[in-house]
């Protein structure tokens, strides 16, 4: 039997929007080094992506337009 293991990014206030870019993996204005690599890490040792349908349409909008990721997340979803 594999683990479904849930990742969430909230604010201590328990918000999870990326209203504001408190978490946007493609900013490089803050270091985001810390949770890049436990993202990676995570990413690493799945072998499936379970994603709702807010984030699908968020998915499919934002990263196959990233031409300079430096996160991984595009040639993990095949985008590259």
């Amino acid at each position: 039997m594999r683990k479904l293991v849930v990742t969430e990014n909230s604010t201590v206030d328990g918000v999870i929007d990326m209203a504001g870019g408190w978490f946007d993996p493609r900013d490089n204005q803050v270091d985001r080094s810390d949770i890049t690599a436990a993202l990676t890490e995570q990413r690493e040792a799945a072998d499936a992506l379970l994603v709702g349908r807010n984030t699908f349409v968020d998915f499919r909008e934002v990263w196959p337009k990233q031409t300079d990721d430096t996160t991984g997340v595009s040639d993990y979803l095949g985008l590259r």
